[in-house]
């Protein structure tokens, strides 16, 4: 009986032990740092994808905060249904940095603080967080192309105007004429 007992606990603290081993999100920073063409954006991506951003469907606050409210991060389920660069898993947790209360739509926090993807399909320049499937936007905005009706968009702003309104074929070739 006693055996059984030890064998248990046994089976659960090693399923256990991953979720331990999980990586806080509250404590991440994510780097802001942008690029100054598209080029160095691609060569400074680990990976470029085109994926579904689910809904935001975890959020940890950082411990910081504005004036205008706290920072918090998010992670969002990717589901990758194309890499142009790089290797990844079919999925990946996007994370980003928001404030909460929510500012205006104005409000140049947004630029610097994100959040989370609204739901859709994207191209995306990412970059390791942590772990293997943790993964941030290069350059914030910069490395966020939405896709409507089968084109980029290139954010007013932020993203780069030569990767404006193509194809994912287009994308494609675009970064392999950059990235070997």
């Amino acid at each position: 009986m006693f055996n059984r007992i030890l064998l248990v606990l046994l089976l659960l603290g090693t399923m256990a032990a991953p979720a331990m081993a999980a990586t806080d999100i509250g404590s991440l920073r994510i780097n802001p740092a942008t690029s100054r063409t598209w080029q160095e954006l691609v060569n400074h991506s680990e990976l470029i994808v085109v994926a579904w951003a689910d809904t935001s469907n975890l959020s940890a606050s950082t411990g910081r905060s504005l004036r205008e409210g706290k920072l918090v991060n998010y992670a969002q389920t990717l589901h990758i249904k194309q890499i142009l660069k790089g290797s990844s898993a079919r999925m990946l947790k996007l994370v980003s940095t928001g404030v909460e209360p929510l500012p205006d739509a104005s409000s140049p926090l947004n630029r610097t603080y994100p959040g989370p993807l609204a739901e859709g399909n994207y191209v995306l320049f990412l970059h390791r967080v942590s772990a293997p499937d943790l993964y941030s936007a290069s350059g914030l905005w910069q490395g966020v192309y939405p896709l409507f009706q089968g084109k980029s968009i290139a954010l007013e702003g932020a993203g780069f105007s030569e990767l404006n309104q193509l194809t994912i074929e287009e994308f494609a070739k675009k970064v392999k004429s950059v990235s070997p």
